[in-house]
């Protein structure tokens, strides 16, 4: 196997046969080959539904492992980046959830400029079983390093989460850029507004240079 593929489907299946899924897609058709593509990928538990009001109702009563969610309804005047905008912002969505929007390639940069904000992984359509896997469990290795700091999000210690990305993002350890969007995000929440943007600002810095 080359050195840069994704390693084989079931190397994936005992860290997902546990994981709790909401698929979100109002065509039918695609909404079955994702919920196949996840169900031979040993997803345990696949929860689905065509609408957005739906899928904000499940995530208020329960939480969910990975959510994935289409971009784009035909019927809808809402789309999937609004209701991850408003799962973030009425604190629905717990930190540790894996949130992937699946797009065509025509809407691919309005995803892109969401994906530094709030977004855990995009897929493009057509997209394969394995390209769908393969990014919930990047996604997941991504929180999995960062869960010292979603331990202390869950005790609902949030300045002290927010120091602990601070840290990361300081020290540069993996995923920096990704815990430094939570820390911001956490004092912005805790009040600490200048420390937020000072925070800001130095991720702008790193990035330019």
């Amino acid at each position: 196997r080359p050195r840069d593929a994704p390693p084989p489907m079931s190397a994936y299946s005992k860290e997902l046969h546990d994981a709790k899924t909401l698929v979100v897609d109002g065509n039918p058709q695609s909404r079955s080959i994702i919920v196949s593509q996840l169900r031979d990928a040993g997803v345990g538990t696949i929860v689905q539904c065509a609408r957005l009001v739906d899928a904000r109702s499940k995530l208020e009563m329960g939480s969910y492992d990975v959510v994935i969610s289409e971009q784009y309804f035909e019927r809808e005047d809402t789309t999937g980046q609004e209701l991850l905008d408003d799962l973030r912002r009425n604190q629905l969505l717990p930190f540790y959830t894996v949130f992937v929007m699946v797009t065509s390639e025509s809407s691919y940069s309005k995803v892109a400029e969401a994906a530094e904000s709030a977004l855990d992984a995009y897929l493009l359509k057509p997209h394969t079983a394995a390209g769908l896997v393969e990014r919930i469990h990047q996604a997941r290795e991504r929180k999995a390093a960062l869960q010292d700091i979603f331990k202390a999000i869950d005790a609902e210690q949030h300045t002290e989460a927010a120091a602990l990305c601070k840290a990361h993002f300081d020290a540069r350890k993996p995923f920096w850029l990704y815990a430094a969007r939570i820390g911001a995000e956490l004092m912005l929440r805790n009040g600490q507004l200048s420390e937020a943007e000072k925070l800001y600002e130095a991720v702008v810095e790193s990035k330019t240079l």
